[in-house]
């Protein structure tokens, strides 16, 4: 069995990522628009990358 023995064990809102602690404290749209802004950064960031990733495999495969 486990034994917590320091509070620094516990999961806390510092430690998990995204946490939020009270979801209620926002109007309903409102939080949904953040997430919703979250993950469409998100999305920006992976297109971005591949995109990224796609020309490096470009670059390496015109190498004389």
């Amino acid at each position: 069995m486990i034994q917590i023995r320091t509070m620094k064990q516990v999961a806390s809102s510092r430690t998990i990522p995204s946490f939020r602690s009270c979801p209620s404290a926002r109007p309903a749209n409102q939080s949904h628009l953040l997430d919703q802004g979250r993950m469409m950064m998100g999305r920006a960031q992976v297109l971005a990358q591949d995109a990224h990733r796609q020309w490096r495999n470009g670059v390496w495969r015109s190498r004389p």
